[in-house]
């Protein structure tokens, strides 16, 4: 990922989560925070991956799942 800043205590990263969790390890994350842009709400970008294009509910669910399975996967056990 090209926008993050890493330090010894914390990490941040900011960019494509499907591209960026992809290069994550497994259980590997304390702590996710993010705000899914839902059907209709808002617009960030016009790229096809961004999950705010979907245009229908069925789409974004599906696209969804895949931050829920990457975050299920980097997530350390025991968190949420």
């Amino acid at each position: 990922m090209s926008d993050q800043l890493i330090t010894d205590r914390f990490a941040i990263y900011n960019g494509n989560c499907i591209l960026g969790m992809a290069e994550l390890p497994d259980d590997s994350i304390h702590l996710s925070v993010y705000s899914p842009p839902f059907v209709g709400l808002y617009h960030y970008s016009s790229s096809e991956e961004d999950l705010s294009n979907a245009r229908t509910y069925d789409e974004f669910f599906v696209h969804y799942g895949y931050v829920i399975d990457e975050l299920a996967r980097i997530t350390i056990p025991g968190r949420i």
